[in-house]
């Protein structure tokens, strides 16, 4: 390649950067100061320049010389450069222009200026990062309202906190009004307006603000307004500030004098302030000091829960009745307080809830009576009369139940024994002797089942439990009353559960409590059938067993007595069917000795329907 003299000149000589490339951007020609730069000797020579710049500039410079080689000229384009010297980074500021199919790349060192630039740039945005932090620790944010268009500039961080849109930079004033409390928006537009008349430009308000959640928090504002020639508010600059925690202490302290002179007026012994989450405001010092005693606890001096300083017995009666104090409910309870030295104490405990102005209830006023004399003297007349009741009902079923059960087949056996004494016909001496027969039978049931009855308690402590399939349990007992239903030509069903649940159980005891129920079930069916059903759930960890009957059924107000001893759907003289009354409560019994129940549906004259609960393995 050909140049004149002067070019030769100021490609070796000139202390620009001169650079000549072909149109693929490959070196043809640079001057000393160039090559110096990027090579001790002239090896750059034949590369691309794509080699030196560094690889964030790469696609640019191939952009550049594209648009050149199309005959384009580009100014100052700004390249960074590897050097001889790895770790220096070279900044240079580039023209570009097309000669005789060749690109002439003039370009200056501006290295330098380009680290001030970035040093300049970084402690900007120092600066900026210091202001924003220093406004989040205050809580506040930035505003510039211009009162000649009616509009606010808020902080980015400000108009996010507030659910402010970002698409215009401004916002109009009558949309900011909104956002005020409705209570609050005539004292603040009344404190602005006094602002901006006065002769002094610094600018305070306050008032509440809604925010994103739909929430509204506290602010104060803190300004400088600018005025005109005639002093003239015509643009005001501040923050505003998030002072919504003070201010609620502020209320919490209003609050708290309301809970005090409650607690003044009124006269009982011990007196307990609690906020919403039950923990211990204000306490008198003889509580304080039962606490400390029991618990180790000073609730004057640390924050503690009442929940975590009562008695065991206290905890169920107190969230109740808490939880309807929150409610704005006042209740009363009677408690009694074991003592060290085991005596008792009632109190009589009152739970009031504490309102602020709007009547929401921020804390229950827990008061307590000590009546243990009152229930001392109260229990002792109840207990009295219960026992008194107790012993009349008692004589009374006895001798109306169980006397007839006891005279009836020993009035038989006497009469059936006189004429067995003179009766001489051979058949006629047969009959009275099966009737015999079943008077001794009958009185013989009696007196078992009343010995089995008085056996409980022995019952409950010699228990074998094993575990049992209850399809088969329930189905060999199923099949020994099969032939009394066929007698009576009764429909006699049974439905298994698929899934044979597994219980633990006593058998002799369960099977007991259980015939007890299907026989009962045939013997007051005289038409239409039984059908046995089993079922379980897993989820509840129980079986059910329902014996349902299409039998004579039981009165409603009998249904509630039919598991007491000695208790029959009819007694005295005139009854239908014989029986001791036994029976059924000792199912119960028996069943509840298992830890299940038993309960009992009926309709007189369809039927009724027993329902037994077990608990199932798992």
């Amino acid at each position: 390649m050909h140049h004149n003299p002067l070019l030769t000149h100021i490609l070796q000589k000139s202390s620009l950067y001169l650079i000549v490339l072909d149109t693929n951007g490959v070196i043809q020609h640079l001057n000393n100061f160039a090559a110096s730069t990027f090579q001790s000797d002239q090896t750059c020579i034949g590369k691309s320049l794509q080699g030196f710049v560094l690889d964030s500039f790469k696609e640019p410079l191939h952009e550049i010389i594209k648009k050149v080689s199309d005959g384009e000229t580009l100014q100052n384009q700004r390249l960074k450069f590897s050097t001889t010297n790895s770790k220096d980074i070279l900044t240079l500021r580039l023209d570009f222009s097309l000669e005789e199919n060749l690109i002439y790349v003039i370009g200056i060192d501006i290295t330098e200026e380009d680290k001030e630039r970035q040093r300049y740039i970084e402690q900007l945005q120092q600066s900026e990062e210091t202001k924003n932090l220093a406004l989040k620790g205050i809580r506040s944010g930035l505003f510039d309202q211009r009162l000649s268009d009616n509009r606010i500039y808020f902080s980015p961080s400000f108009r996010k906190m507030l659910g402010l849109s970002f698409k215009e930079d401004f916002l109009p004033t009558a949309a900011f009004r909104k956002m005020i409390h409705p209570d609050d928006l005539k004292g603040a537009l009344e404190r602005q307006q006094f602002n901006f008349e006065k002769k002094e430009a610094y600018y305070f308000n306050e008032y509440r603000l809604r925010h994103l959640d739909g929430k509204y928090h506290y602010y104060e504002i803190y300004g400088y307004c600018k005025k005109d020639a005639n002093g003239t508010t015509v643009r005001m600059v501040g923050n505003l500030i998030n002072v919504h925690e003070r201010k609620q202490q502020e209320q919490m302290i209003l609050k708290n004098q309301r809970r005090m002179r409650a607690m003044i007026n009124n006269g009982f012994v011990y007196t307990f302030l609690l906020n919403k989450n039950g923990e211990i405001l204000l306490t008198d010092e003889t509580s304080a000091s039962i606490i400390h005693k029991d618990f180790n606890i000073n609730p004057l001096e640390t924050s503690v829960r009442f929940m975590e300083v009562l008695p065991l017995n206290f905890k169920h009666t107190f969230a109740d009745s808490f939880n309807e104090a929150l409610k704005g409910n006042i209740t009363r309870k009677e408690v009694e307080r074991i003592l060290h030295q085991g005596s008792s104490q009632w109190l009589e405990i009152k739970y009031t809830p504490i309102t602020n102005t709007n009547e929401e209830v921020t804390g229950v006023l827990i008061t307590g009576l000590d009546i243990t004399e009152r229930k001392i003297a109260e229990i002792a007349i109840r207990e009295a009369h219960i026992k008194e009741q107790e012993l009349n009902s008692l004589k009374t079923n006895i001798l109306s139940n169980f006397s007839h059960e006891i005279r009836t087949p020993l009035n038989g056996i006497m009469a059936i024994s006189e004429l067995l004494l003179t009766e001489k016909d051979p058949e006629e001496r047969t009959k009275l002797l099966k009737y015999l027969h079943e008077s001794k039978n009958r009185l013989l049931e009696t007196i078992n089942n009343l010995s089995n009855f008085s056996e409980v308690e022995t019952i409950k402590a010699n228990l074998n439990l094993i575990k049992h399939d209850l399809n088969f349990t329930i189905e060999t007992s199923y099949r020994e009353y099969d032939h009394l239903a066929e007698l009576k030509e009764l429909d006699y069903k049974l439905i298994l559960d698929k899934s044979s649940p597994k219980i633990e159980i006593d058998e002799q005891l369960f099977r007991t409590a259980f015939n007890n129920i299907i026989h009962n079930a045939i013997k007051y069916t005289h038409s239409g059938g039984i059908i046995v059903t089993i079922t379980s759930d897993k989820t509840r960890k129980e079986a059910t067993i329902s014996v349902k009957d299409t039998g004579i059924g039981i009165k409603e107000k009998n249904l509630s007595k039919i598991f007491d001893p000695f208790i029959q759907e009819s007694i005295g003289m005139t009854r239908k069917y014989e029986g001791t009354g036994i029976g059924l409560s000792l199912s119960k019994k028996y069943i509840e000795i298992l830890d299940g129940s038993i309960e009992v549906h009926s309709e007189v004259g369809k039927g009724a329907e027993f329902i037994i609960k077990i608990p199932i393995c798992i």
